[in-house]
């Protein structure tokens, strides 16, 4: 049984895979917690995606000591798709994962035309935009704050504008304050996904095939193609991927 962990910026995420099929998916904001949460399963391997180096010491730290042997994804590992990335070492392992997930998935259920883009978006502490082109190459893509992200530095940066809660988006024009700065971040998010996906259809002549993931998504897919494809755990199912790729077979 193996225990993907995928370490974000906020949030920490796990679940366990017995080969391709999950169970056990969480989500933890506290290291802690989830140390004991983990210490309560049973797994043989592990397999690490961390944007976090702090959180990241501390983890694998506390699982090395179990002797459970650990794989650490990273820019050095086997991909499904070749890496065309101008700063390899600056390219976060998530967007990899997230990547490395949709083409697994897009493969297996025959979603991919020969001169189609896929895109994933995770919506995170910030949202990312990655792309792999029709001739599997990883390009590259976009990175913006997230929506929280956004909303704090607004009230951070400025002497007036209070701190507002994203679940009171109610359209593009704002009618207070509030609700005028909660448009904005909103806007700007689907305009930059918008855009992005207009681009690659000039492109290819082909609408690309769009995955999503991160808490935030609930705020911005209700307002762009109902057919965009949304996966809680997209980024550990391409660390499964990646580990799959990366760990030899055992044929005892």
């Amino acid at each position: 049984m193996l225990l993907a962990i995928d370490i974000g910026n906020t949030n920490i995420k796990s679940a366990l895979f017995d080969g391709d099929n999950i169970a056990g998916y969480k989500i933890h904001s506290d290291r802690a917690d989830f140390l004991n949460y983990i210490n309560k399963l049973s797994f043989d391997e592990v397999a690490v995606s961390s944007v976090n180096k702090a959180f990241e010491e501390d983890i694998v730290g506390t699982i090395s000591k179990n002797s459970v042997p650990v794989f650490k994804a990273g820019i050095q590992n086997k991909f499904s798709f070749i890496i065309d990335y101008e700063t390899p070492e600056t390219l976060g392992i998530d967007r990899l994962c997230s990547a490395s997930g949709a083409f697994s998935i897009a493969l297996k259920n025959q979603l991919l035309s020969s001169n189609q883009y896929l895109v994933t978006i995770d919506f995170g502490t910030a949202t990312t935009i990655n792309i792999v082109s029709p001739d599997k190459k990883f390009l590259g893509g976009l990175i913006s704050p997230g929506i929280k992200t956004m909303l704090k530095v607004l009230n951070e940066k400025t002497a007036q504008l209070p701190l507002v809660n994203q679940d009171s988006y109610k359209g593009i024009i704002g009618k207070s304050t509030n609700s005028s700065i909660l448009s904005g971040v909103i806007t700007a998010t689907i305009g930059m996904i918008k855009e992005t996906i207009n681009y690659l259809e000039k492109n290819s002549g082909v609408q690309p095939i769009i995955f999503a993931t991160g808490g935030n998504a609930r705020y911005i897919l209700p307002y762009l193609d109902p057919k965009i494809i949304f996966d809680e755990a997209l980024v550990l199912k391409g660390l499964q991927k990646v580990y799959e790729l990366n760990t030899p077979i055992d044929v005892s």
